[in-house]
């Protein structure tokens, strides 16, 4: 004799495929989640003005001023993704002083949701002097600027925690005595 194999009765799915199919259904809304989803990261102003340090100042061969700058200006992510700042830009808000500025550092850690860090940026401010038109002169460079940063994302970082557009702005300010006891 041969043994008749019982079809299964219509009814409820099995245990198993429920749970197979929510698993899915999670496994698969989460890998488009971080597919999609781009991180939000905010600048978060500090109480006095930036953290702006020189570390260290000369003069170069032409008689210009160069100044070894380092910023650090704190930032959070109101987004379950991790991001990190990739590129800092310059734009100058007045004409008074145009400063040529090269980033030499950027400190690309990941910011993860709801956490605050300080990145640390490192630049070669050069500042003109013009030594050559304005010999035995006291002048005061006015560098007034604001950073545009970018995540990884390319996306420009331009809010505040509350939602509110904010800017990162600095002022460097220094008198300079230009003296020449002879002409070569």
């Amino acid at each position: 004799m041969t043994a008749k194999t019982k079809a299964t009765p219509p009814g409820r799915p099995h245990t198993l495929t429920i749970i197979f199919s929510v698993v899915g259904l999670l496994v698969g809304s989460t890998a488009l989640y971080w597919n999609m989803a781009q991180p939000d990261l905010r600048y978060i102003p500090a109480l006095g003005p930036e953290s702006l340090t020189v570390l260290e100042s000369k003069v170069d061969s032409t008689g210009n001023f160069v100044h070894s700058i380092r910023l650090r200006p704190t930032f959070t992510n109101f987004s379950f993704k991790p991001g990190f700042i990739d590129k800092v830009e310059f734009v100058p808000q007045t004409i008074a002083t145009l400063p040529e500025n090269k980033v030499t550092g950027i400190n690309k850690v990941p910011i993860f949701w709801h956490q605050k860090k300080q990145i640390e940026i490192t630049l070669l401010m050069t500042i003109p002097t013009d030594a050559v038109n304005n010999l035995n002169t006291t002048r005061q460079l006015d560098v007034d600027e604001v950073l545009a940063v970018f995540d990884n994302t390319g996306r420009k970082v331009d809010h505040l925690p509350n939602g509110l557009y904010g800017r990162i702005r600095f002022a460097f300010k220094e008198n300079v005595d230009i003296k020449v006891d002879r002409m070569p």
